[in-house]
């Protein structure tokens, strides 16, 4: 709570600052921004399974189907 304040209060109570950021500059920032989230994105989705195995506690329906024998290798 106390970071939060103190997080605020530097907006509030900030001096005006005469500084010029170029359009060159401006679209600089936006593409890091885009392709941040780009890379995200492609992170999340290279490793999705992985992901979603650890978070659900393995394949369950790979398991099962291996254990009746119904999906073997030799297509019967």
């Amino acid at each position: 709570m106390r970071f939060l304040f103190g997080f605020l209060a530097l907006f509030v109570w900030s001096a005006p600052v005469f500084a010029y950021i170029d359009p060159g500059s401006g679209s600089a920032i936006v593409s890091a921004i885009i392709g941040f989230f780009v890379a995200t994105g492609m992170l999340v989705k290279t490793y999705w399974y992985k992901l979603k195995s650890l978070f659900s506690g393995g394949s369950k329906s790979q398991n099962q189907s291996d254990a009746d024998g119904s999906n073997d290798s030799s297509g019967n």
